[in-house]
């Protein structure tokens, strides 16, 4: 199937932009990195008489990593369909990538990216129940942060309030907008988000107007406006948790598309999905 890993030029650059990111006051600690990245994760039903599933063809994954480490997987395309040719699949090429860079700022990102996407599933009087076409679809995600060296004991006053309480405020922080206003701390990080590039949508027929380019976190689409029922869209669809001192977690997905028509057709699209975390040992 022609599957690469390797460390392509994607993942240097992705390396050089954590690597800059790491610089900063000393810490003692590093902060526990985990990571995961996949293309697609496709799940269609029409009629309960057939079906289309397809979860990440490729994947990158770092797990409780305390060393600098990368996973990446590429491939040059993707063609797939049902078993009655009603659901069609075909893609350029997909990646997804992982970096945890250690240093005294440790930083880590992940990044999916679907190049050429055409996704179409029809009903039995070849009725156009989906379609979904893109030039470039992606997300990314980015966080850094260090654990500080803890102080020695003391009894004093001060203890409680200054030395004992993990993380400095605001330690841990990304790249871009965090989708509560910030901008993020750490300049060298690739910014946190989506990227769609010439999508084009059309779902029980209906055509959905133009997506945005660059969508602000958790941008819903109102589909029931245009007619089309029982179906939810989100682009840059963010989770977020942690502290943002002893943890901090985010993932995005570029798409997340649902579909419930009864009787007619389930379905359940993500496109692009990227997370990363740090936590403090």
């Amino acid at each position: 199937m022609n599957v690469i890993r390797t460390s392509n030029s994607r993942v240097v650059a992705l390396a050089a932009a954590l690597a800059a990111a790491c610089t900063g006051h000393a810490s003692a600690a590093t902060p526990v990195g985990n990571a995961e990245a996949y293309d697609l994760s496709i799940h269609i039903n029409i009629l309960g008489i057939t079906q289309f599933d397809r979860v990440a063809p490729t994947s990158a994954s770092i797990v409780d990593a305390t060393e600098s480490i990368s996973d990446s997987q590429s491939l040059a395309s993707i063609i797939d369909a049902d078993p009655l040719n009603l659901i069609t699949l075909s893609t350029g090429t997909v990646t997804s990538e992982a970096q945890y860079v250690v240093g005294t700022q440790s930083a880590i990102a992940a990044r999916a990216t679907v190049e050429d996407l055409e996704l179409q599933a029809l009903g039995l009087a070849q009725l156009d129940i989906l379609s979904l076409t893109g030039g470039t679809i992606s997300s990314q995600v980015a966080l850094a942060g260090a654990c500080p060296e803890p102080p020695a004991q003391m009894t004093d006053l001060l203890d409680d309030f200054v030395f004992f309480s993990g993380f400095d405020q605001g330690n841990l922080g990304g790249g871009g907008d965090d989708g509560e206003g910030n901008g993020g701390d750490f300049g060298g990080l690739p910014p946190t988000g989506a990227e769609l590039i010439d999508v084009q949508l059309s779902v029980l027929g209906i055509d959905v107007p133009a997506l945005p380019l660059d969508p602000e976190p958790n941008t819903a689409i109102d589909l029931d406006v245009l007619g089309i029922a029982g179906a939810t869209l989100v682009l840059n669809e963010q989770t977020r948790s942690g502290d943002g001192m002893s943890s901090l977690a985010v993932g995005s997905n570029a798409m997340h598309l649902s579909l419930n028509v009864a009787g007619v057709v389930t379905a359940d699209v993500i496109v692009a999905h990227s997370a990363v975390s740090l936590d403090c040992p």
